[in-house]
């Protein structure tokens, strides 16, 4: 199996904040297109990976897992970003010697 990031990244964001709005205002993406996105998530994957409630929505025992592995993968992203940010930030500046 093969996951979609962006996809993973839209579960991910409903985990970690608990509700499809908050994850679709912190990702600026309508509320509609988490709710789908995360449908299809988990057609993907198999398994229903949210406990839909009244109070918001939490992950379930397999949802929880992911979450984990997704908050790893995402923060190794961003730290190679960083690097790779800061690697350009050496080439491009000036160097004065003396």
């Amino acid at each position: 199996m093969s996951l979609n990031l962006h996809l993973l990244r839209l579960f991910a964001a409903v985990a970690k904040t608990g509700s499809f709005s908050r994850a679709a205002d912190l990702l600026h993406i309508s509320q509609p297109a988490i709710s789908k996105g995360v449908r299809d998530f988990e057609l993907q994957v198999g398994c229903r990976l949210l406990d839909r409630t009244s109070k918001g929505v939490r992950p379930t025992r397999e949802g929880a897992a992911l979450a984990r592995h997704a908050e790893t993968l995402f923060a190794a992203e961003r730290a190679a970003e960083d690097e790779l940010q800061a690697l350009r930030n050496l080439d491009s500046g000036s160097l004065r010697i003396g």
